[in-house]
């Protein structure tokens, strides 16, 4: 055989794994409805970058006759969710958002109807936070997360924000010092 052929050779398997294994040769048209992307809900945890398996991952589907479990309420979101969504709200309240487009209005943070969302106020005059010192605890509905917070006056105080677990990640619910 010529060298063109042995390199046909070399090349053709790789297409086919490629075509047949990864999916090359399926066009939007074609996929399984399963397969196909979902839109992410505006303010899931999803949209900015969060890995938690929790946020990012959907159940399969269940192939046994066994009857259906009962699914937990709440999706079990860890401490890392709850401290990368209270940074996020200071960050925002500093001035020095994780990403440009990530507002309140945008990417809901405050519970509705909570405290805090009757109180926006409650950091004013804070000029920065610890986050190498953030510390959090979850339980069944929700978690809670320390952080040292430094005000307008270099004073740094303790907080401890309190979060609910919501379907698109967790809302704060309450600040106390």
């Amino acid at each position: 055989m010529t060298r063109l052929g042995f390199r046909a050779l070399k090349v053709l398997p790789a297409a086919v794994l490629c075509a047949l294994a990864v999916g090359c040769a399926q066009t939007p048209h074609t996929a399984h409805s399963s397969e196909k992307a979902r839109p992410v809900p505006t303010g899931s945890l999803d949209t900015l970058g969060t890995t938690s398996e929790a946020a990012t991952t959907t159940p399969a589907p269940v192939t046994t006759t066994a009857p259906p479990q009962s699914a937990p309420a709440q999706p079990a979101f860890t401490e890392g969710d709850a401290r990368y969504t209270v940074r996020r709200y200071l960050a925002r309240w500093i001035g020095q958002p994780l990403q440009s487009d990530d507002t309140e209005g945008r990417y809901p943070l405050v519970c509705a109807g909570s405290t805090l969302a009757n109180n926006p106020g409650r950091l004013t005059g804070t000029t920065a936070f610890d986050a190498d010192r953030m510390t959090a605890r979850t339980g069944d509905a929700g978690a809670a997360v320390t952080v040292p917070v430094t005000n307008s006056s270099a004073v740094t105080t303790v907080l401890t924000f309190t979060l609910h677990a919501a379907a698109q990640g967790y809302c704060i619910v309450d600040i106390a010092s």
